[in-house]
């Protein structure tokens, strides 16, 4: 591991510079500012020369000094110009990182997405872009400028006086090869101590975002904890980079106030001995100091340089997400005719079709060789948990591909379609139900332009949220709150529901979308569906039974495999169809008492 912790510096920094190319004319701008600011500094050691040499030859000081005030005031200037430019830059770098970075996360895979920490993600957007402005053009800036005014510098003293000036450059040159040892190592340091922070916001974000789950299970402490494990944790790595960073910052001013005290100890000598002039030694003497300044900023950059590439790197891993790509190839296609042009079929062509489908998470197989048609009217799955439902939907909606078969809208392989299209024509609503948008009004017509008012109010209207609307102060125009909770479940699953029939695309899935609702608000709403939006393929999921009662098709999954399929009337012969719905989260309490009263409540194995 520590090769390639020891290599991560230089890639990182060949990653800054190459992003940074854009900027390029922004960027040599600031360079030459800050390079005005430092030669103004150098110039004046050899102005104070001049006043120092003046005063031992009684000679006129007007303009030696003249010249050093106005140099002064000319290094002010440029230092303003350039540390606003700096600034400038620092801003539109990040700006185009977190445009790139927000571009990749909603075009990445859904199945990318859901496998990493949602606080990792936020962190990297948020915190890590922050650190970015904050260092890495100063530090990159710095690494340019402050080498090339410790050279310009030397250059100037060893036209003083030679043997001096060596001894500088040699005492430097020890200090650099120091420098550069304990700057590999804050680099590392640095790093961990930010995937600390990240597990610890993590664990943040996992209580605000279950956090009346948290209340009722009397978990406070236990998260209390967990936080406290993670804040130790965050707290020990970043002690440690603090101290790698201290010892850096202790070796760089211990370096240049040993050249100094050396330097005067050997210039009081050649004064004694007449080598060189009292100016000549104050002059060197100020161009060590004003190295020092540059040289102490380098230092405190490259540890700035250090949290602000590992942010990089962080970042970097992120806009290199993988992206979801309009086609698709995959093992075993099904040879289908691409019908599609864009343009609506007539309700009685459509259709949703699950060809001989297969699909697995690595080597733990989910669905086998399932086989379902779906046409206008309201497909529900049923089956217990893990046996592939949401799979069937995450597969409609190219979220995730099958490994074998095909999946076909309309005759047309799914995977032949632009993305754009299909999920125009295929509408989702996931279990959670989550609003988007700040008022009500918004969170209905997410993803939907121009919707007719009148139109909106007839599809409030058949989710049964019409009446409730319009008897709010604001109507539309109330606000949600953040993750809607200042509505409730059964209403956020219905405005839900409302958003994607607003869409009035041709295939409606429904991920356990009635699961807040109490039995007979669903079935109300099932009853809508059916009657005002008939010419639609409505594909449901669902572990409660009054959806499946008023179904034109059921289709029961068992082990990842179609177990039966017909109406609800038709299945309930199968036991393992009437052990399922005996179950109590069926929300068929009368079914469950009847089959109770049979001995087929489901405690046992079903008989034949």
């Amino acid at each position: 591991m520590e090769p390639d912790a020891a290599s991560r510096p230089t890639s990182s920094l060949r990653t800054l510079i190459s992003r940074l190319a854009p900027f390029r004319g922004a960027l040599t701008v600031v360079l030459l500012l800050e390079l005005g600011t430092r030669a103004a500094a150098l110039i004046q050691p050899l102005a104070a020369r001049a006043v120092v040499d003046g005063v031992a030859a009684r000679a006129d000081l007007m303009w030696p000094i003249a010249v050093l005030g106005a140099v002064a005031i000319i290094g002010l200037c440029l230092n303003y110009a350039g540390f606003y430019q700096r600034g400038k830059l620092s801003e539109r770098f990040v700006l185009g990182l977190r445009k790139a970075m927000a571009g990749r996360i909603v075009g990445a895979p859904v199945s990318y997405v859901e496998s990493r920490s949602t606080a990792d993600l936020v962190s990297r957007v948020g915190a890590d872009s922050t650190l970015i402005q904050q260092t890495t053009v100063k530090a990159l800036v710095d690494l340019v400028v402050v080498p090339l005014t410790v050279v310009a510098g030397i250059v100037l003293m060893l036209t003083i006086d030679v043997f001096l000036a060596l001894v500088v450059i040699v005492l430097l040159s020890v200090a650099g090869l120091a420098e550069a040892g304990v700057f590999r190592r804050v680099v590392v340091d640095t790093e961990t101590a930010q995937e600390h922070v990240a597990g610890l916001t993590g664990v943040v974000q996992r209580v605000l975002l279950a956090f009346r789950t948290v209340k009722a299970s009397r978990s406070e402490r236990r998260e209390a904890e967990s936080f406290d494990r993670n804040a130790d944790s965050a707290y020990r790595a970043s002690v440690k980079a603090v101290r790698t960073g201290a010892l850096a910052d202790t070796v760089a001013y211990a370096a240049v106030d040993f050249t100094f005290l050396v330097t005067l100890a050997v210039g009081v000598v050649r004064v004694s001995t007449g080598s060189v002039g009292v100016g000549d030694l104050v002059a060197i003497l100020l161009y060590v100091v004003y190295i020092q300044e540059p040289v102490e900023a380098l230092t405190n950059s490259a540890g700035k340089l250090s949290e602000g590439l590992a942010a990089l790197r962080r970042i970097t891993e992120l806009l290199d997400a993988p992206q979801e790509t309009d086609t698709a190839a995959a093992p075993a296609r099904t040879e289908v005719p691409a019908v599609s042009n864009g343009s609506k079929p007539p309700a009685s062509r459509r259709s949703v079709r699950f060809d001989q489908v297969w699909f697995g998470y690595g080597d733990q197989p989910v669905l086998r060789d399932v086989s379902i048609e779906a046409v206008p009217g309201l497909t529900v799955l049923v089956g217990s948990s893990g046996a592939g439902k949401t799979t069937l939907l995450s597969l409609a909606e190219r979220f995730v591909e099958p490994e074998r078969g095909a999946v076909l809208l309309d005759g047309a392989d799914v995977r032949d379609l632009p993305l754009a299209e299909l999920r125009g024509r295929v509408a989702y609503v996931q279990q959670e139900a989550p609003l988007l948008g700040a008022t009500i009004g918004e969170a209905a017509t997410y993803g939907v332009d121009d919707v007719d008012e009148e139109r909106l109010r007839r599809i409030l209207e058949s989710v049964g949220l019409r009446t409730w609307i319009e008897g709010l102060p604001l109507g539309l125009d109330t606000e949600v709150g953040e993750r809607g909770v200042q509505i409730s479940g059964g209403q956020r699953q219905r405005l839900a529901v409302a958003r994607a029939l607003a869409r009035d695309s041709e295939v409606l899935l429904l991920d356990e979308a009635t699961s807040q609702l109490d039995p007979l608000n669903e079935q109300n709403l099932v009853r809508s569906l059916t009657r005002d939006f008939r010419d639609r393929v409505v594909i449901a999921v669902t572990h409660r039974m009054p959806m499946a009662y008023q179904a034109d098709q059921v289709i029961m999954l068992r082990h990842g495999s179609v177990h039966a399929r017909g109406t609800h009337d038709d299945l309930l012969s199968d036991p393992h169809y009437r052990q399922l719905i005996a179950s109590p989260s069926a929300g068929s309490p009368e079914l469950a008492e009847q089959l109770t009263a049979s001995g087929e409540d489901g405690r046992g194995e079903p008989g034949a």
